[in-house]
């Protein structure tokens, strides 16, 4: 152990059981040309029964790499270059190839990021839980199916199976993938980020689901996150891991309480804190928040509108966005996915919208930039020199109105061409609403987002996640726009890499005047960027407030349901959200808190 690290050995007062995983002095490394670059050096862990260790660290410290060789499970080119991974007494690497199939999935298993990814879209759910059985010649009839799908608490069983992966939510998918996952009864369970794209509700029902399947089946489970909310609340134990190395190991309630590494102190800063409301971090540093009333905007004319008959002031300051009663459907026949929302958006102003995943929050932000078509409602764009309207798709609106609305994608990944450079992807918006595109100009975009003009010649692939975001966001100021919409685009990242952007984002929208749409599922982040909060469910918006209004004040149950599901890094207990069934229903008309704040009027359902 080098004088960089800081490793604490777990206490207990229960007997120390036999572990289940034991990683001893690991060692990987992959070729790059004639070099043999070092990716893990000398971990060392254990995991018992019945216990959760958290393996946290930035985007590439190696995380999901140890994670993977509890499977054997290498990358092209990487190998084991000292150590070795034990599970259940076997060492990995050394099994047979006919041993290897054995292990994954019947000793050890796997639930991914993405289960939408995971499963196969041509197969209907039920087959493919199946198929699972019948790879460890585990019965593999209809009832037993349907008995794994009832023990994920996946609604319907009958007709769940009979489903195909597109038919189900996010959450509903991942519930499928981890029926998947210990249809075998494995001994140990890799969790490898599989909370990321959930909003909070679901995700905290997935984490108690998980929670109870480890005690019921007596797994070991190694949980690699970013969320260190997550990690708190479901570890006994965390590892944090930085450049291959581990730097500090020790109790979840320890290391929250007197993280000993300064790496360590350091993730622990850049986490957003929903519970701490006057804070703004940029670069690191804490810089006081703007007052979530800011002068001159249409703080006091209300999302949603006002009840009926109502007197509404009129707006200081001329919104940038109005809509009126906008309604969004995908499909005639189906359910309104936006039903009669009304908001504004000011001059400068972030406004966010937060809800569970369905909620309306993307569609309604795909809507406003053009790709997906309104039905009905009014939906207008001025900013006092561009007017248009939002109710036609991207391709019948007007230059002026396309280069002054951008978004910036969730996943910047699928987002930006693989074969074609940075410089390609930021010069094409230049040269369409510019005229010129000069390899000066993309430099100089390049470097306003935090990298500069050397990363134009970069493949995408060539970059890490966060940079590749920041090369999203060069491409929409490219068009040099006057609103930007933010779908997610923080929900990959890891904590310093998501203050990094939020940082960027944040000081691009001061210095450039831009109003933003942020629509996130993170509440933290939410309350450190946004000047009001816009709550959605079912497609209708239920609260909207300046943001401290609505996390500190009267709320409706929906958002109380929201605001209790988030999970904070040093809380140790998952949170209760209940049976996820709706006891509320809407009633005519709007409650006015005052300063802007309302909600919908509800009743007991």
């Amino acid at each position: 152990m080098t004088d960089q690290q800081t490793v604490h050995r777990p206490q207990s007062g229960e007997p120390e059981q036999r572990p289940l995983v034991r990683v001893e002095d690991l060692a990987v490394s992959y070729a790059a040309g004639r070099r043999t670059v070092p990716v893990v050096r000398g971990v060392s862990f254990s995991v018992a029964a019945g216990r959760t260790l958290g393996l946290v660290g930035e985007s590439g410290s190696g995380k999901s790499t140890v994670a993977r060789t509890l499977l054997a499970h290498l990358r092209a080119g990487s190998r084991i270059t000292d150590g070795r991974v034990l599970v259940d007494g076997q060492d990995v690497f050394a099994l047979s190839a006919a041993g290897r199939r054995a292990l994954r999935g019947g000793t050890a298993s796997v639930v991914a990021q993405n289960a939408g990814q995971a499963l196969t879209p041509s197969m209907r759910v039920g087959e493919q839980v199946r198929e699972a059985l019948r790879a460890h010649g585990e019965p593999d009839g209809p009832d037993r199916v349907a008995e794994l799908v009832r023990l994920v608490r996946l609604p319907d069983p009958d007709t769940i199976v009979r489903r195909f992966p597109h038919q189900l939510s996010g959450g509903q998918q991942q519930r499928v993938a981890i029926a998947m996952a210990v249809a075998a009864r494995p001994r140990v369970l890799v969790l490898d980020e599989p909370t990321t794209a959930l909003d909070v509700v679901t995700q905290a029902a997935v984490l108690d689901l998980v929670a109870d399947l480890g005690r019921e089946l007596g797994m070991a489970v190694l949980l690699v996150s970013h969320d260190l909310g997550v990690v708190s609340a479901m570890a006994d134990e965390i590892a944090v891991m930085r450049a291959g190395e581990v730097v500090e190991h020790a109790a979840t309630a320890a290391l929250f309480a007197a993280p000993q590494h300064e790496y360590t102190r350091a993730l622990l800063a850049a986490v957003p804190d929903g519970r701490r409301p006057e804070q703004r971090r940029t670069g690191g540093a804490d810089r006081p928040r703007r007052d979530a009333r800011v002068p001159g905007t249409v703080a006091d004319t209300a999302i949603g509108s006002a009840p009926p008959g109502s007197p509404v002031e009129p707006p200081v300051e001329r919104p940038v966005v109005d809509a009126q009663d906008l309604v969004v459907r995908y499909r005639r026949g189906l359910p309104a996915a936006v039903d009669g929302v009304s908001f504004a958006i000011a001059p400068r102003e972030t406004l966010a919208v937060v809800g569970e995943s369905g909620s309306g929050k993307s569609t309604l932000a795909t809507t406003l930039a053009g790709l997906v078509p309104a039905e009905s409602g009014s939906f207008t764009y001025d900013d006092g020199t561009v007017r248009g309207d939002l109710r036609e798709p991207v391709a019948a609106r007007s230059q002026e109105l396309r280069r002054a609305v951008q978004l910036v994608f969730q996943n910047a990944d699928t987002s930006l061409n693989p074969r074609r450079t940075v410089g390609a992807a930021v010069g094409r918006p230049l040269r369409l609403f510019t005229g010129s595109s000069s390899r000066a100009r993309v430099g100089e975009l390049l470097t306003q987002v935090g990298l500069g003009p050397e990363y134009a010649d970069r493949l995408p692939a060539q970059l890490s996640g966060g940079q590749r975001q920041r090369v999203g966001i060069a491409r929409a100021l490219a068009a040099e726009p006057r609103l930007v919409i933010a779908d997610e685009i923080t929900t990959a990242l890891d904590v310093q890499v998501q203050a990094g952007i939020l940082a960027l984002l944040d000081d691009l929208r001061r210095e450039r005047g831009l109003s933003c749409l942020f629509i996130s599922h993170d509440l933290a982040v939410v309350r450190g960027v946004a000047d009001r909060v816009a709550v959605m469910t079912g497609g209708r918006i239920v609260e909207v407030g300046p943001t401290e209004r609505v996390f500190t004040g009267t709320n409706h149950p929906y958002t109380r349901t929201l605001l209790r599901a988030t999970l904070e890094p040093g809380q140790t207990e998952l949170p209760d959200v209940g049976d996820g069934v709706q006891r509320w229903r809407d009633a005519p008309g709007w409650t006015d808190h005052g300063d802007g704040h309302r909600t919908r009027n509800w009743e007991d359902a």
